[in-house]
């Protein structure tokens, strides 16, 4: 490096690197060094942000760590292929000044050429550009949004990355049969009183991957519940704006009915307990009948792991103490099999409730259908928007209703719904919550004590079980 030459620094940027290779900064690179070749200036770094806008707001950590250099006289002066690569809020423009000024740093551009920044006319050169280019991102993001609105309005696809359950042919979107199951199952779950975290578990431990192909967590799949494409319906930030060019995997009865049970406030705060055990205050000791609460202990020395166990709340001998795996186990596969006769018998049917369900159903159909006529008498002319905002607040409103009580029938019973095929499958998928819900109304159970002559294993005699129901 020669003595008298500026040392300078590179900043890249490139708001949307659709194919991932960085090709856009790399060229901006190579000209930023043709003028810093041109003008005899030495490079210490280049400084790159990859799939970052500057309008959006979102941290830019090359940008900070080129501050940070400036700020510590690290960087004399400061190439990037324009200034709208820099920034593009005024509050960045006005701190980049600051830092500019004090350490008499001079920009310059590929495209704009030299900002002098220790000059009246030169910032002032400087804040045009940045709101000029404020103005090109702001306008750029309202066409970006209106065009959004006319394809969402049109059902049509609006962009971005295409939704688990469908794969675009010849851009036609088709069903991805494969992933439209894992929808149903999760939707049909849903409905049946599972818990999202059940679905979770239950597509992470077979290797189902995300359409990103990331496991699932919570959020990924309430969102993949909630989804109105899997009804084929069309929406833009959350309203219903008509039919959409996707082929529904789900009714919108399914679709809306699990999406109110997913909003529940009551219901969320409900699976949000804090109950990790099956048989958490439910097992009670066979000696004064009292309830059994649990606890662990660390086992090993080497492995150190965890033990749980349930144990009489009453001191003393003579009192119940169980390890939770085993009764946890034998409760389950008893009420596995508890409902599985139920079910094989007719037992778990609910005549009266599907009645209501259907009837919910019509009615929630011909409450749609006033929603569509009266849009359509709108575009027609025949009312006028105020008429229209009344009719559409008032059948909302029924039809809000009118969901909620579908989605009260879908999860009211703790019993599996009388359609599903295999009940083990479900009992493994339904979560603890509803497992729990299951056992209290259909079983009291009592842990007779350990007789101090029997050997430490686990004797199903020593669980009796009293049934609450036929």
């Amino acid at each position: 490096m020669s003595p008298s030459a500026v040392t300078a620094a590179i900043y890249c940027r490139i708001s949307k690197d659709r194919a991932g290779g960085g090709l856009g900064v790399a060229r901006q690179e190579q000209d930023c060094r043709e003028i810093a070749a041109s003008l005899g200036w030495d490079i210490s770094r280049v400084y790159v942000d990859n799939d970052i806008s500057a309008y959006s707001g979102k941290p830019r950590p090359s940008y900070r760590e080129l501050l940070e250099a400036m700020r510590a006289g690290h960087v004399q002066a400061v190439i990037a292929w324009h200034t709208d690569r820099l920034h593009r809020s005024p509050l960045e423009l006005e701190e980049y000044i600051d830092i500019s000024e004090k350490g008499g740093i001079t920009t310059q551009t590929v495209k704009a050429g030299e900002l002098d920044l220790s000059t009246p006319s030169g910032r002032a050169v400087a804040r045009t550009l940045g709101a000029w280019a404020r103005y090109e991102s702001e306008h750029k993001s309202e066409r970006g949004k209106r065009k959004q609105l006319q394809l969402a309005t049109a059902g049509k696809f609006t962009g971005g990355p295409i939704p688990y359950g469908w794969e675009m042919v010849g851009k036609v979107p088709v069903i991805v049969e494969g992933d439209a199951v894992e929808i149903r199952k999760a939707v049909n779950s849903i409905i049946a009183g599972a818990s999202i975290g059940s679905i979770v578990r239950d597509l992470n431990a077979r290797g189902v991957l995300t359409r990103r192909g990331q496991v699932w967590t919570s959020t990924s799949v309430r969102n993949l519940v909630m989804r109105p494409t899997n009804a084929g319906l069309s929406s833009y930030h959350g309203e219903i704006l008509g039919a959409s060019v996707f082929p529904p995997i789900v009714s919108e009865d399914q679709w809306r009915t699990a999406s109110a049970i997913v909003k529940d406030p009551s219901r969320r705060s409900a699976f949000d307990s804090k109950v990790k055990h099956l048989l958490a205050g439910m097992l009670r000791c066979g000696t004064c009948g009292g309830a059994m609460k649990t606890s662990s202990r660390m086992q090993g020395t080497s492995s150190r792991t965890t033990s749980h166990y349930y144990k009489c709340i009453t001191r003393g001998d003579g009192h119940s103490f169980q390890t939770a795996a085993p009764v946890e186990d034998l409760v389950s596969k008893v009420t596995v099999a508890h409902l599985e006769n139920q079910q094989s018998q007719g037992k778990m049917s609910f005549p009266d409730d599907e009645a209501k369900l259907a009837k919910l159903r019509t009615e929630a159909l011909t409450l749609r259908g006033r929603l569509d006529e009266s849009a359509n008498s709108f575009a027609d002319g025949i009312i006028t928007a105020k008429q229209l905002e009344t009719i559409t607040t008032r059948v909302r409103e029924q039809l809000d209703k009118t969901t909620a009580s579908m989605s009260a029938l879908g999860h009211g019973s703790p019993l599996p719904p009388p359609n599903v095929a295999n009940i083990r499958d479900w009992w493994a998928a339904v979560g603890i919550e509803r497992q729990r819900a299951i056992i209290d109304s259909i079983m009291a159970i009592y842990v007779d004590p350990i007789r101090k002559s029997a050997p430490r294993t686990f004797d199903p005699e020593r669980i009796r079980i009293e049934w609450k129901t036929a």
